[in-house]
């Protein structure tokens, strides 16, 4: 079912408005984007013990609390996930998780898994005093980072060749069009401009460069 699916058009989901449907494989999701055949974007609740099933799709996780146990591995809160469909790891939930999710195809070049533990991970300079950048992933014209601005960052005004997705962590991140608080999640078309800041500082996930066709995932 589409949801959210002309990417022409600014989407904002706040806490507030968020929508539960429970999953037959336990648990509860939370849909954000869904072009089928493209991504499906969306927050996952997993009980413990319970698993997230690829389905032969290629997953991008940021684990928001809680904790995963992939192929074997334990995958800690603030981790950073890419699940290749046909890599036949495991998914499973070690304890109660909240998890961002995307579902789609990487691109055949990137057709790999990798994860990254971000706490503790140090953020480089970003362009404007008060902003640091943690990359996550990099491929073809889509980047993916973790963005902390310090309270009072103002960036200036700019345009997203690919559009922008911002996943805000915590804090309230800001722009001329809203205020978006821990939780919220922005979508903003191909070649949209805006003029961020962060009066009270906040973390943001952040990708760019993914959204300049209906293709693109």
């Amino acid at each position: 079912m589409l949801f959210h699916a002309d990417r022409s058009q600014r989407i904002v989901v706040l806490p507030e408005n968020r929508s539960w449907i429970e999953r037959k494989e336990g648990g509860s999701l939370c849909p954000l984007e869904s072009l089928p055949g493209v991504v499906e974007s969306s927050f996952v609740r997993l009980p413990p013990g319970s698993s997230l099933d690829p389905d032969s799709r290629d997953l991008e996780i940021f684990v928001l609390d809680g904790r995963l146990e992939v192929g074997g591995r334990v995958w800690p809160t603030g981790s950073y996930l890419r699940i290749a469909g046909e890599s036949g790891l495991s998914v499973l939930a070690g304890e109660p998780s909240l998890l961002f999710l995307k579902a789609g195809t990487f691109p055949e070049e990137d057709r790999k898994s990798a994860g990254l533990e971000t706490a503790g991970v140090r953020f480089s300079p970003g362009l404007v005093p008060g902003l640091s950048v943690l990359p996550l992933f990099s491929g073809g014209t889509a980047n993916t980072a973790l963005v902390r601005w310090e309270p009072g960052t103002v960036f200036q005004p700019h345009r997203h060749f690919g559009g922008e997705e911002i996943l805000v962590i915590s804090g309230t991140f800001e722009d001329e069009h809203g205020s978006y608080p821990a939780g919220s999640w922005y979508r903003a078309p191909h070649m949209s401009r805006h003029h961020p800041f962060s009066r009270e500082g906040c973390l943001i996930f952040v990708k760019t460069g993914h959204l300049q066709d209906a293709s693109a995932a």
